[in-house]
């Protein structure tokens, strides 16, 4: 993926998803279409879905599939779950590969190339970093210089080796966190699941990351709406996606409290620190695994994409 085939529009701001003006109730018809809207948890974040189909009963099958599919993704990527492919690669770091599966494999092979065209900017080896600042264990104070030095060198020598059905970590100090990007692939994968239960027309929404399917009869897009962070309540901007993908990347929301000192979770694999160049960045892409690992690195390095950050770029 080169640099330059990136599109998207950036802002800054929450995203955030408001439901077009004729979407009233749970569940309606528009034409021959049910609406049909769920609600539900998955990846750790609350889950919203709206979709049409030929019939409710359609409907529901097609998104409890879809959110099975997140669970799914989920249960091969999350950090959290001992049992999960990424919990496993991450225990034998240094130890020679491991078989990893089809979810895991095709994300760190889209993360390698991310670290790659971002130059560093997104880097899934920035694990030691985030638990060094206290984001996995709660700490009594920063980190030290020493504590910062250690981790930045283990995600600066992080190698990821892939090969057919395997993947391994070269360093036993190297540790991967998909945070950055699994929530994209886990869009991605369940949008698939309802175009193959026959869905044209969807709005998937992971805690504001957002993947499109069509348009709402009549509209020209699904209506995705960008809060303003300074001004609680109010709206900073708008876009209708359709067939794209919407992230959010900040560092407001997930922090850490030193003092008077407060750290986001994103992290700058250059200077050790939390991302401070810029405070939020929205992006849209042709993918959510796009939009996803995009997000991260526009915030950890605004300064690389000013094009993309002020127009649409395709």
């Amino acid at each position: 993926m080169r640099r330059r085939a990136f599109f998207g529009a950036v802002a800054m701001g929450l995203a955030g998803t408001a439901a077009p003006r004729w979407l009233t109730g749970s569940v309606g018809h528009a034409g021959d279409e049910a609406f049909v809207e769920r609600w539900s948890w998955a990846m750790g974040q609350p889950v919203r879905l709206r979709l049409f189909a030929e019939s409710e009963s359609a409907g529901y099958d097609a998104a409890q599939a879809a959110l099975a599919e997140l669970r799914r993704v989920e249960g091969a990527l999350s950090r959290f779950d001992e049992s999960s492919d990424l919990s496993e690669l991450n225990r034998r770091a240094g130890r020679g590969p491991i078989a990893g599966g089809p979810d895991l494999l095709a994300v760190l092979a889209s993360a390698v190339e991310f670290r790659r065209s971002t130059e560093g900017a997104f880097d899934a080896a920035i694990e030691p970093l985030m638990r060094t600042w206290g984001f996995h264990a709660p700490r009594a104070g920063e980190p030290t210089p020493a504590e910062l030095a250690e981790a930045r060198a283990a995600v600066h020598a992080a190698g990821i080796d892939l090969g057919e059905g395997r993947v391994a970590l070269r360093g036993a100090a190297t540790r991967l966190d998909l945070g950055g990007i699994g929530v994209g692939y886990g869009l991605d994968r369940a949008a698939e699941v309802l175009r193959r239960s026959g869905v044209r027309r969807a709005l998937l929404d992971v805690s504001g990351d957002c993947v499109a399917l069509g348009a709402p009869p009549g509209e020209s897009g699904w209506l995705v709406e960008i809060a303003d962070p300074e001004r609680p309540g109010t709206v900073m901007g708008s876009t209708r996606l359709r067939d794209a993908a919407l992230a959010t990347s900040s560092n407001l929301v997930s922090v850490v409290r030193y003092g008077r000192a407060v750290r986001g979770h994103v992290m700058d694999p250059a200077s050790g620190y939390p991302a401070a160049q810029c405070r939020q960045v929205s992006v849209v892409a042709r993918t959510g695994l796009e939009a996803d690992a995009l997000s991260t690195a526009m915030l950890v390095s605004p300064r690389k994409y000013p094009g993309v950050l002020r127009s649409y770029v395709r």
